[in-house]
């Protein structure tokens, strides 16, 4: 609220009409390699884990993304395999509008979209065509934009923290929004994904999980897809 100029302002949190107990599960993979440690490394195994939780749902599946590079790096290595499987790809990617992105996998959900920003948010696929949202990064933003440099300079000269009081919040939001891409109505059920290891070997990665609605929390192994 202080970002917008609301430092006065009051705050009321209103229960959900969703059981997310009963219709979500959480998975957590564990044993995948520091996305920003083992760059190369993280993106091979994010491929096969991409694959192998897709195969679970029969496609029906988003794979949310935090930049282009990393869509379009998943989308050559997934093509010939989804093809194999006759799951139909559709991919932020190729240029194709959100909203025509979004009626075709409504039309047929035996698929994979791959999205990145605009698909975290506002973005509304209720009953059985989703039923699989893959998170492969948690969604920091990248300071490389003068405006979101600016504001953390300014936040450093104020005797601010930039990465608690900025970076966090904002990827904590965005990774509510992206969880919430799965429930639409009370009938839908599913599971989100994340295969970022940061959810779990750094402290922050706590402030993601507690910020979700409680619901069922799986740990699975990375070399379970390897056996």
């Amino acid at each position: 609220r202080s970002r917008i100029g609301l430092t006065q302002s009051t705050a009321q949190q209103l229960g959900s009409p969703f059981d997310y107990e009963k219709q979500a599960r959480l998975v957590l993979v564990k044993g995948m390699p520091d996305p920003q440690k083992q760059a190369e490394e993280f993106r091979r195994h994010m491929v096969e884990q991409i694959k192998r939780y897709v195969d679970q749902t029969d496609g029906h599946a988003f794979v949310l993304f935090t930049s282009y590079s990393m869509l379009r790096f998943a989308q050559q290595a997934l093509t010939p395999w989804l093809a194999d499987r006759q799951l139909a790809l559709y991919s932020q990617g190729d240029g194709i509008p959100r909203s025509e992105m979004i009626r075709r996998f409504k039309e047929n959900p035996f698929a994979v979209l791959l999205g990145t920003e605009s698909f975290w948010h506002g973005v509304d696929v209720p009953g059985d065509a989703l039923q699989n949202v893959i998170i492969p990064k948690l969604p920091f933003s990248v300071p490389d934009q003068p405006l979101l440099e600016a504001r953390l300079e300014r936040i450093e000269e104020s005797g601010g923290n930039p990465f608690a009081d900025y970076s966090l919040p904002s990827a904590v939001i965005r990774f509510r929004q992206g969880f919430g891409r799965l429930i639409r109505t009370q009938q839908d059920y599913g599971m989100v994904v994340v295969l970022d290891p940061r959810v779990y070997t750094r402290r922050y990665g706590r402030v993601f999980i507690d910020s979700l609605p409680t619901c069922q929390i799986i740990e699975e192994s990375v070399q379970q897809s390897f056996e």
